[in-house]
């Protein structure tokens, strides 16, 4: 019988969910603004550079990113999400209200993340 990717790369699949951790950067309460991710470039492209290292150690058959012909909006959350899921981590979502510097406010999406015991 064939081991599981999730026993024998333990070490490796935690790394990578630590590359993505630092990657984001996360505030105290460990969450991060959808709006900050998609203005800033460079991290979305250091999280797509590490599809090929995912690729070893994960399952990628259910991740969109990863499936070809097939189009993602936000390939580089969609990545961030499902590495994470697969490694016990929860995700809470919710809206937030940000200070522009017109004195008007705009929404966006505050992803907080969790790791289950």
């Amino acid at each position: 019988m064939r081991i599981k990717l999730s026993e024998k790369f333990q070490n490796e699949r935690e790394d990578i969910c630590n590359k993505l951790i630092n990657i984001l950067k996360l505030g105290d309460d460990n969450s991060f603004l959808l709006c900050d991710l998609e203005e800033d470039i460079e991290k979305q492209n250091r999280i797509l550079e590490l599809k090929n290292e995912i690729k070893k150690y994960f399952a990628c058959s259910t991740i969109s990113s990863f499936k070809p012909n097939f189009e993602c909006k936000r390939p580089y959350l969609n990545i961030i999400r499902s590495i994470l899921r697969q490694q016990g981590y929860t995700f809470d979502c919710g809206t937030t209200f940000t200070k522009v510097e017109s004195g008007m406010y705009k929404t966006s999406t505050k992803y907080k993340i969790f790791r289950n015991n």
